[in-house]
């Protein structure tokens, strides 16, 4: 080193500026030399093998899980999990002729590209075989019937509602276009099929249509020109009974105490309710009772001043119910959403995963739906937006309470899912439940309380005080009133009431009684 200089780890395999993190696999093959590949190791897009005993069981799985992921993936034979080369050559012009084969027999659906790189080991010339296998677009299953995918850097075997599903959102089978076993009209909900029918109608200036022409307009039923058909489409709008043959549709909705569900004798949620029916019904049933499960906190806004709301704004977590209902996979059939409460978040967990180019990092500007007629028949309902704006929707909201951004993120642990999670930030606030202060003041006093006086005593227990004017301000009533208010709750024994220094002293206030402590 030139006195003056410094020593710059500039010696990399690509252009500075670029950033290897971002690149496909395809990029990654089409580029790959023995440099990058010491450079990159294993990750979701490019997975390395040694030469010497090559299971091609084995590879025919990434031969699927690849096909069926998008952007695909490279797999690199001659090399450690770290990208070290050991070379193929020892391994015999045998082996590149069976990897290039190999799909033909086990796996024909499989698009692989093979290419040679050269690389040097010890001294002497050697070569890796490089594979990059595309993403098809439709189900690519092995010679055995498997159908596997890539979530990650693993891989996981599909199950058979997992590829009925993956079918369904690449349009080579949609759930929703099936035709139901049900009696039309007799087995509906004609109240909810006239009130869909009459917004299109008014929306769409068909006055002279019918229903039924409606509803084959918009693929809820089918034809034959003689009888009509129900869809399940129809079925997951305005069934009666759609459990009968979709025993998932249903949503669950738990309250727990702590921040995790526990297990065995630990598992003891708060409250724990299924809302059972067809979309409309269930909605309407899970608006209600998130409602009531949503907890009043008291923090302080933005101007400086505190304030008393839900712990998580309504166009938050009703626009993240509406998407699960709308967007889930009803192929997995016996599995139901869940809405999980734990004090400092809220999940949402919807059956599926995302609907490619849908994911993570594109939720905000993608659009794609899985069941796309029974989404806009809620959307004629008044129920759904466009899909972009309500993830929008409920990200704005959130930072309007000065909340954190939703999380969307797809998991693989007890099938595939695709979870939201809203976080109260409770830590920053003075939260409260109105269970805990019911424990504190006792709860044969608490159901002796009003409603207007259980949001006083609830804000006193926050807040160890309370005056006159904020007790006007939290429940409406006029400060005469409030003021009498306070002093029934303290003949009650909930407040005492401190005096200041003169008559009327901005000072005075009313303190919760310490007895309960």
């Amino acid at each position: 080193m030139t006195d003056g200089q410094l020593d710059l780890p500039f010696d990399t395999p690509y252009q500075m500026g670029e950033n290897p993190l971002l690149w496909t696999p395809r990029d990654i093959w089409v580029r790959l030399s023995q440099r990058l590949m010491s450079f990159l190791g294993e990750d979701r897009r490019i997975e390395y093998k040694r030469a010497e005993k090559v299971h091609f069981d084995d590879f025919t799985t990434y031969l699927s899980a690849f096909s069926n992921t998008p952007d695909g993936g490279t797999i690199v034979f001659g090399a450690t999990s770290k990208g070290e080369a050991t070379g193929c050559a020892a391994a015999g012009i045998n082996l590149r002729n069976r990897l290039e084969q190999c799909h033909t027999k086990m796996c024909p659906q499989a698009k692989p590209e093979v290419k040679i790189v050269p690389v040097v080991i010890e001294g002497s010339e050697d070569y890796c075989i490089a594979i990059y296998i595309p993403y098809v677009g439709k189900l690519v299953e092995t010679n055995k019937g498997e159908a596997w995918i890539r979530y990650g850097d693993s891989r996981h075997k599909m199950s058979d509602e997992e590829r009925r599903d993956f079918r369904a959102t690449r349009q080579e089978l949609s759930f929703e276009m099936e035709k139901a076993p049900y009696k039309y009209p007799d087995e509906f909900d004609l109240k909810i099929i006239n009130d869909f029918c009459d917004k299109f109608r008014e929306r769409e200036g068909r006055k002279n249509w019918t229903n039924e022409e409606i509803l084959l307009d918009r693929h809820l039923v089918s034809s034959d020109g003689k009888s009509v058909a129900p869809l399940n489409s129809l079925v997951l709008l305005a069934a009666k009974d759609p459990l009968k043959t979709i025993p998932g549709c249903r949503v669950r909705i738990q309250r727990f105490a702590t921040d995790h569900e526990g297990t065995g004798n630990t598992y003891s949620p708060i409250r724990d309710k299924f809302i059972e029916g067809n979309l409309v019904n269930i909605i309407a049933g899970s608006t209600e009772l998130i409602e009531d499960l949503n907890y009043d906190v008291t923090w302080l806004n933005k101007d400086g001043k505190f304030v008393t709301t839900p712990e998580y704004p309504k166009w938050a977590w009703h626009e993240a119910l509406i998407n699960a209902c709308v967007h889930r996979s009803y192929s997995f059939s016996g599995t139901e959403i869940t809405i999980k409460f734990f004090p400092e978040r809220l999940e949402i967990e919807s059956p599926g995963g995302f609907v490619p180019p849908v994911n993570e990092n594109t939720i905000y500007k993608t659009r794609a739906s899985r069941n796309h007629h029974t989404m806009d028949a809620l959307r004629y309902l008044g129920y759904v937006l466009m899909a972009r704006e309500g993830t929008r929707r409920i990200r704005e909201s959130m930072q309007d309470w000065g909340l954190p951004d939703p999380q969307f993120k797809q998991e693989a642990i007890y099938g595939v899912v695709v979870r939201v999670t809203l976080r109260n930030d409770h830590e920053t606030r003075k939260r409260s439940t109105d269970r805990d202060v019911a424990q504190f003041f006792g709860v044969e006093l608490w159901k002796s309380l009003q409603e207007h006086e259980i949001k006083i005593a609830a804000y006193a227990f926050r807040n160890k005080t309370i005056q006159v004017s904020e007790a006007q301000r939290l429940t409406g009533r006029t400060w005469s009133t409030s003021k009498k208010d306070l002093e029934r709750l303290a003949r009650k024994g909930v407040l005492i009431f401190v005096q200041g220094e003169f008559q009327r002293d901005p000072k005075a206030h009313y303190a919760i009684n310490n007895v309960f402590s």
